[in-house]
C-alpha cells in the first residue's frame, strides 16, 4: 500500500471530532475512502446537508489533485499494483515543504529481518533515476528505507554520480549534460563539497575531425593524486570495409582522458589508435556513412587507474577489459572478448559489460568486479544479466568465478550496471536499465531487492557510501491548518542535510523570531517531518522548525512564516474533495 501524509488525515478527522476513528488510516485504501466519505457520513450520529454546483466541485478537484499528489515519505513492500503500473509507471515520493519527486522504492524482495538486516552494509544509496516515465530524472540520495536525503536534479539527467576522495575531502561528481540518441554524452563534470557548494566545472581537452569534444557521462572519478579521469566520444572518418561497411566510413570514437581540474590534459588514449575494429561484436549494419550514423565500434564505458600508474578500461562493444601502460598507452593484456590475454574459467566469461573495478591487486594475483549484462537490445548471450567477482591469476593468466550476483527475476538488462563491493564484503548491484537495486551476501545470497519504477525508469549505476551533508541554506516549512479542529501541522525539510536527529516547533510573535518560543520537537521521521499542535494553546502569528543534531546543537532555522500562508482545511473545503473525487472516479 502506498503511504500519505498522516497528519493529514488527523486534520480531516478532528475536523469533524472523529479523530480517534481515523488518526491510524494512513494508506491510499483509506484515505480515499476518507475524501469519498468524510465523517460526518461515517458518524452514525451525524448528518449532512450540501449542495453542490460547478464552483465548489471545481474547487474540490484543484485541492484534491493537490493532497492526492502530496504523498510524503512513502515506501511499498511487494505490491503488485505497483509492479503492474498500477500506480504509474514512475511512481514518486512529494512533500509539503520541498517540490521534489523522487522516485518510490517497491520493495519486491524485503529485507529479512531476522537473518538479512543485521549483515547490511551501511551507508546511503546514490541513484539518478532517469527516462521517459521520471517525474523529474537527475541525482539522489536514498537511505535504505528508501526515503530521500537529497534531491539534486537541480543539474537535471545524469549518469555518472558518485562519492570522490578531492584534496582529502569527500565530494560529489556528477555529470552534466546533454545525453544524445547514440547512448553517449557531451557535458561538463561538477564537483560538489558537503555543504552542496560547486568547487569545480571541467569537461575534457580533446579536439577531433568535427571539433571541440566535451565529457561524456560513462565515467567520471577523481585520482588519488586529484587529478580527474573521463571518457568522451568523437567522430572520426575511418574504412569500414573490413567489417562490411563503407569504405569512407564514420566511427563514433571512443576516448579516455586524465587531466587536472584546471582542464591540463595529463594522459589521452584514442581507442581507434590502440584497437582494431574486427575486435568489435557490433555491426554498423546501414550505419556508419556519415557523421550522424558514426558507427560506435568500441564504446567505453567505465576507467580505473591503479596504485601503478595503469588504467583499466572496459570496452562494452569488443567484450573485453584493456589493461593500459600509464604511460605511453601501450595494451599489456586484454581480459574476455576476440583475442582474451587469459584462460577464462567457468562461468566467468561476460559480454555488453558495465563498471570493471579492481577489488584487490599485486604482482601475482587480483580480485575484480563487474557487471555482465550478457545482451543487448536486440541480441541476448545468456539467461539472464549478473554481477561477476573474479579472480585474476597473472602468473598462470587464468580468471576464476568467486562469486555470482543474479537478478530476482532472472531478466536481461540491456544497458547499463553497476557492481560495488561493500566494507562489510557484501555487493551492492544496480541493474542499469531495469529499475531494480539489490544487495547481496559475500556468498551471493540475495539480501535485498528495490524496484524504482516500471515503465521507461533506468539508472545507470547504484552506489553506496558514507556521506555526512551539511547544507548551508536554511530549512523549508510548510504550514496546513484546519479551521473547525485549530489544528496547525507544520512540515519540515532540509535537502541534503544528513545530521538531523529531531525537529523542534517554534511559534513567534512576528516575522523577525524575537521571542519565540519552543512548542514541540519531534524525531526526524524520514525526508519531511511534521509536527501537528493545537492553535488553542499555541496561538502564534509566525511558525518556525529547528533542526537539532546528536548533541542537541541547532544546525539550521527556518524562516519564521506567517500562519496567515497555510494551506487550510475546512469541512466546507472537505465536501468539495468529496464531490472532486466522485467526478474524478466517474471518469476514471
Amino acid at each position: 500500500m502506498l503511504f500519505y501524509s498522516t497528519s493529514l488525515i488527523a486534520i480531516f478527522a478532528t475536523d469533524n471530532d472523529c479523530a480517534a476513528y481515523y488518526i491510524g488510516l494512513s494508506t491510499r485504501f483509506h484515505e480515499l475512502i476518507l475524501f469519498l466519505f468524510p465523517p460526518p457520513l461515517l458518524h452514525p450520529m451525524s448528518s449532512v446537508r450540501c449542495s453542490f454546483c460547478s464552483t465548489f466541485i471545481a474547487r474540490g478537484l484543484v485541492l484534491c489533485l493537490f493532497l492526492f499528489s502530496v504523498r510524503g515519505d512513502s515506501v511499498l513492500f511487494r505490491s503488485n499494483e505497483y509492479s503492474i503500473g498500477a500506480l504509474g509507471y514512475g511512481p514518486f515520493q512529494s512533500y509539503f515543504s520541498a517540490n521534489y519527486t523522487p522516485a518510490e522504492w517497491n520493495f519486491v524482495v524485503p529485507v529479512n529481518d531476522s537473518a538479512g538486516a543485521p549483515s547490511l552494509s551501511t551507508g546511503y544509496i546514490f541513484s539518478a533515476p532517469r527516462g521517459a516515465s521520471v517525474l523529474r530524472q537527475g541525482a539522489a540520495i536514498y537511505d535504505q528505507t528508501g526515503s530521500l536525503i537529497w534531491d539534486g536534479s537541480i543539474y537535471g539527467q545524469t549518469l555518472s554520480f558518485s562519492v570522490v576522495t578531492y584534496l582529502n575531502e569527500p565530494h560529489i561528481i556528477v555529470w552534466t549534460g546533454t545525453a544524445t540518441a547514440a547512448g553517449v554524452g557531451s557535458g561538463y563534470d561538477i564537483l560538489l563539497n558537503s555543504n552542496y557548494e560547486l568547487v569545480a566545472n571541467f569537461t575534457t581537452n580533446l579536439t577531433g575531425e568535427t571539433g571541440q569534444t566535451f565529457a561524456d557521462f560513462h565515467e567520471a572519478q577523481i585520482t588519488s593524486n586529484n587529478t580527474a579521469l573521463m571518457t568522451a566520444y568523437q567522430p572520426k572518418s575511418l574504412d569500414l570495409s573490413s567489417i562490411q561497411g563503407p569504405e569512407q566510413g564514420w566511427i563514433l570514437d571512443s576516448a579516455m582522458q586524465e587531466l587536472n581540474i584546471s582542464n591540463e590534459a595529463l594522459f589521452t588514449w584514442i581507442a581507434s589508435e590502440h584497437v582494431n575494429i574486427t575486435e568489435c561484436y557490433n555491426t554498423p549494419g546501414t550505419g556508419g556513412g556519415s557523421v550522424a550514423e558514426a558507427f560506435d565500434y568500441f564504446h567505453i564505458n567505465s576507467i580505473e587507474k591503479d596504485d601503478v600508474g595503469n588504467y583499466l578500461i572496459s570496452s562494452r562493444h569488443c567484450w573485453t577489459m584493456y589493461y593500459l601502460d600509464g604511460t605511453n598507452g601501450d595494451i599489456l593484456w586484454k581480459m574476455g572478448g576476440k583475442n582474451s590475454s587469459f584462460s577464462m574459467g567457468n562461468g566467468t566469461e561476460f559480454s555488453w559489460q558495465h563498471h570493471a573495478r579492481w577489488v584487490e591487486k599485486n604482482d601475482t594475483y587480483a580480485t575484480m568486479t563487474l557487471f555482465d549484462n550478457a545482451g543487448q537490445f536486440g541480441q541476448q548471450q545468456e539467461q539472464m544479466s549478473r554481477g561477476l567477482h573474479l579472480g585474476v591469476d597473472f602468473t598462470n593468466m587464468t580468471v576464476e568465478l568467486l562469486t555470482e550476483l543474479l537478478p530476482w527475476n532472472q531478466s536481461i538488462s540491456q544497458s547499463q550496471g553497476s557492481v560495488q563491493l561493500q566494507p562489510n564484503g557484501n555487493f551492492l548491484v544496480g541493474f542499469g536499465q531495469l529499475p531494480w537495486t539489490g544487495e547481496y551476501s559475500p556468498d551471493g545470497d540475495l539480501l535485498w531487492t528495490t524496484q524504482f519504477g516500471v515503465g521507461d525508469v533506468e539508472s545507470y549505476r547504484a552506489l553506496r557510501y558514507n556521506w555526512t551533508g551539511t547544507p548551508t541554506d536554511s530549512p523549508s516549512i510548510e504550514l496546513v491548518s484546519a479551521s473547525k479542529s485549530n489544528l496547525l501541522s507544520a512540515h519540515a525539510s532540509w535537502n541534503g542535510a544528513t545530521e538531523i536527529v529531531k525537529w523542534e516547533l517554534y511559534g513567534a510573535s512576528d516575522s523577525s523570531g524575537s521571542s519565540s518560543i519552543s512548542l514541540y520537537n519531534k524525531t526526524k521521521d524520514g525526508f519531511e517531518t511534521t509536527i501537528t499542535v493545537s492553535t488553542v494553546s499555541n496561538s502564534y502569528s509566525h511558525y518556525a522548525v529547528r533542526a537539532i543534531g546528536r548533541s542537541n546543537q541547532v544546525l539550521g532555522t527556518s524562516d519564521f512564516v506567517s500562519s496567515s500562508s497555510a494551506l487550510r482545511i475546512t469541512g466546507r473545503t472537505a465536501l468539495a474533495v468529496l464531490s472532486a473525487c466522485t467526478v474524478l472516479l466517474l471518469f476514471y
